[in-house]
């Protein structure tokens, strides 16, 4: 696709960009990145490091399309060379690939260009995604061993249900026994699952498809989600955290690049992942244009504690509105990765006493008609 891209004339592609640009604003569909971010966060290096000495953007991006195989993303960074030998600055040709080179990336190299400072934007821009993928790398690494738990349960549970549990119902059957409720039930459990596994198994993952598809397109359902999520117990906090960090090292990463504040606001409402936060956002842009500062939007809107609001009034009034929001950054992202390493500690052991105690069940209800057996022989004799 992209080498098709880089044959239509520079003014067409433009022209494309604008309206598909338009048609994704108004859509609430949620889109994928399409290359993982640990590439575009060694391409960021390395074309900060290559700048930094000097070398000419064109060479950068020659040499660096070398560094990756054949795919979207070496095709981009060729698309992107290709612009810039036509002339067009470097923050147009890597709007060319969306999918790739996101609003936030582009607009920092476009501050970069405009203020001549385009290695020390790049450095900035790979040390955000750098912390970013750090972030995302800790949270899936963390939530790996509960994830396996409760997939092994579920395994475990159903492996009993369908072959285990009916041989017992088999010979419980021939000796005529009265049995226990509790093995009663399971049997009674057993033979529900085994006439109908397809529809005891196939719910829950047509429901999992269900809700991603209504994630994906709907904003509404996508907003009572996440509006949920921000309510929950334990994980409600956790999620606070993230998007407070989030919000707070995008925006102060965008404003040390030169971005001017309302820009800087809509690139950082498309950085947040929850809609609850974006659509705060929103509401704090439109105050701050109509003059209202933003420490007393950020205040106003409910989402951002006393702590943030104090901080970002400091830096206003101090002229150093960037690192008061870099700091809330590194503290909130401090307090998320603490707080997600406390949930899993008591997740974890949670999960496992679950897992026994589903197990145990199953061998108690299993074994007890045999105990009663065994009672029975023993008092006989």
């Amino acid at each position: 696709m992209a080498r098709i891209q880089r044959r239509v004339p520079a003014a067409v592609r433009s022209t494309g960009r604008s309206e598909s640009t338009s048609s994704a604003e108004a859509s609430t569909v949620l889109v994928k990145r399409k290359v993982p971010l640990k590439h575009i966060v060694q391409f960021t290096r390395m074309l900060a490091t290559m700048t930094e000495a000097g070398l000419p953007i064109l060479r950068n991006l020659r040499i660096l399309a070398e560094q990756w195989p054949e795919g979207r993303f070496r095709d981009s960074i060729l698309d992107a060379g290709d612009l810039v030998e036509e002339g067009q600055p470097l923050s147009d040709a890597l709007a060319q690939s969306p999918e790739v080179f996101d609003e936030l990336y582009v607009n920092m190299a476009r501050a970069g260009e405009a203020g001549g400072v385009l290695d020390t934007v790049f450095d900035r821009l790979a040390n955000f995604l750098e912390r970013a993928q750090n972030v995302r790398d800790k949270t899936k690494s963390a939530l790996t061993y509960p994830i396996v738990i409760f997939v092994v349960a579920m395994a475990v549970v159903s492996a009993l249900l369908l072959f285990v549990i009916p041989k017992f119902a088999e010979l419980y059957t021939d000796m005529d026994m009265e049995l226990p409720k509790l093995t009663q039930f399971m049997i009674d459990t057993s033979a529900f699952m085994v006439q109908y596994w397809y529809a005891v198994l196939g719910f829950p993952i047509a429901l999992w498809f269900g809700h991603m598809l209504l994630y994906r397109r709907s904003y509404g359902y996508r907003h009572r989600c996440h509006g949920l999520a921000l309510k929950a117990p334990v994980f409600g906090p956790l999620a606070e955290k993230s998007q407070v960090s989030r919000f707070a090292t995008t925006f102060g990463t965008l404003i040390a690049s030169g971005v001017p504040h309302l820009e800087a606001f809509n690139i950082t409402r498309g950085a947040l992942t929850n809609e609850v936060y974006r659509e705060a956002v929103e509401d704090i842009q439109e105050e701050v244009r109509e003059g209202e500062a933003i420490a007393a939007s950020l205040e106003s809107s409910g989402r951002f504690d006393d702590l943030v609001v104090a901080m970002v009034e400091v830096g206003e009034e101090t002229g150093e509105l960037d690192r008061m929001c870099m700091r809330i950054g590194d503290s909130y992202e401090e307090q998320y990765t603490r707080a997600l390493d406390n949930m899993l500690k008591l997740i974890e052991p949670l999960m496992l006493i679950l897992l026994a105690g589903l197990v145990g069940s199953i061998a108690l209800s299993l074994f007890l008609p045999l105990f009663k057996l065994l009672e029975e022989f023993g008092a006989q004799a």
